[in-house]
């Protein structure tokens, strides 16, 4: 197996919330972008809590904008068999303190999920007090329907 390696950040100059994936998906790799994969109801959560459109990719820049959002992954590169994230293994990390340092407004970390947490925990031990772990957002968490994931990420998203 080869080693994937994930996204540059998405990051504002005013950001007050990281939202932390942990590795794009096979599918986001071929188009390029965080949570392509039409399955993973992400952006959906947004477009209903932000009222804006998340259409197409500037839409989607200019939702996370709007929401004062960065968004990242806690894997820097990783080797994994297939998009599932109980698959990744060999993680290679993100430098997340250095992207806190350089955008100080960033006040609260969110978590897209227990793999994103874990490793968080993992390899930011000081992070945990800032962080907050969410349901994942992928269709694999069949456990919470859209409506659930909403009224989850609006209330750590909304908490301002």
């Amino acid at each position: 197996m080869e080693r994937i390696i994930g996204f540059e950040p998405i990051v504002h100059g005013d950001d007050t919330i990281l939202i932390l994936g942990s590795m794009p998906s096979e599918e986001s790799l071929k188009q390029n972008m965080y949570y392509a994969n039409k399955t993973n109801r992400f952006w959906k959560i947004l477009t209903s809590l932000y009222q804006r459109p998340s259409n197409t990719l500037e839409e989607k820049f200019a939702l996370l904008e709007y929401a004062h959002i960065a968004l990242w992954d806690i894997c820097h590169s990783c080797v994994r068999q297939t998009s599932a994230d109980a698959k990744i293994r060999d993680v290679m990390a993100n430098d997340i303190d250095s992207l806190l340092q350089k955008n100080p407004s960033i006040q609260r970390i969110i978590c897209n999920g227990k793999t994103s947490y874990h490793n968080l925990c993992r390899f930011f031990p000081q992070l945990i007090e800032k962080t907050i772990v969410c349901p994942s957002t992928s269709a694999a968490n069949a456990k919470f329907c859209l409506e659930d994931l909403i009224y989850e990420y609006e209330r750590v998203l909304k908490n301002e």
